[in-house]
């Protein structure tokens, strides 16, 4: 049975990530209600953390949230980078900006706690977009139903539906490929608050503590026919990683 058609809304966000939680709360700061649809049944908490600097924390700061993420991460004090082959550092800094690596589904849990209850509506993935002669959008849903929008703001991601609607470009390959993930350490991790990265033939690795118990790490690459596949598997990615 199909759901009729749902009143209309004057700001619609599709993608409940980084990106719309953080409009949708600007908006709210401001005094605009909008509403966020997400495809997902509750927040997606995939990926793991991001370099975050002052530029960013001054976004934090407008959207009222800041304090609260650096109270749950590690100020990283600076850089150090190394060759993987010989340990020699080729290059050194000390960090004399506001730097820290958060996690994201630590940034995600907090946008989300400070919107109204009701913003979010999980469940909500958009199979088309319409446009009707006032300018009006139509998104028809999985479930069969219709939300009519004034505004509509894309913030769903790399495979964006809104994106294709407005008949965007898809994404280009960089020609790298990388591989991310979390070290947690439930007795303490013990590293300094520094980000150390090594060089190699091609590759980089990095990790950088997120706060006393997890540290993020990422392993970045410029593919060759001698991979033999480490992209579609996780067992030889793995391997690939660690060899």
């Amino acid at each position: 049975m199909q759901r009729q058609e749902e009143s209309g809304e004057d700001i619609v966000i599709v993608g409940a990530g980084l990106a719309g939680l953080a409009a949708a709360l600007g908006l709210h700061r401001k005094g605009v209600r909008s509403v966020v649809l997400e495809s997902s049944p509750s927040l997606r908490a995939s990926g793991f953390a991001f370099a975050t600097w002052p530029n960013a924390f001054r976004a934090l700061d407008a959207l009222g949230v800041g304090d609260q993420i650096r109270k749950l991460h590690l100020h990283i004090e600076g850089l150090r980078v190394m060759s993987a082959s010989t340990g020699e550092i080729a290059k050194e800094v000390d960090f004399r900006d506001e730097f820290s690596c958060v996690r994201r589904d630590v940034l995600l849990q907090v946008l989300a706690a400070e919107l109204p209850t009701g913003t979010i509506r999980y469940s909500s993935k958009i199979v088309s977009i319409d446009e009707h002669g006032d300018g009006a959008k139509m998104l028809h849903l999985a479930d069969g139903s219709t939300l009519r929008a004034k505004v509509l703001v894309g913030c769903d991601g790399i495979n964006s539906v809104v994106a294709r609607w407005l008949g965007l470009a898809k994404p280009s390959h960089s020609g790298r490929s990388a591989t991310r993930g979390l070290a947690c350490y439930p007795d303490g991790h013990g590293f300094p608050p520094k980000f150390l990265q090594l060089f190699g033939n091609g590759f980089r690795f990095g990790f950088v503590p997120c706060n006393d118990t997890d540290v993020y790490w990422f392993y970045t690459w410029s593919p060759s026919q001698d991979d033999d596949g480490v992209a579609e598997s996780g067992t030889k990615m793995k391997q690939y990683v660690l060899t």
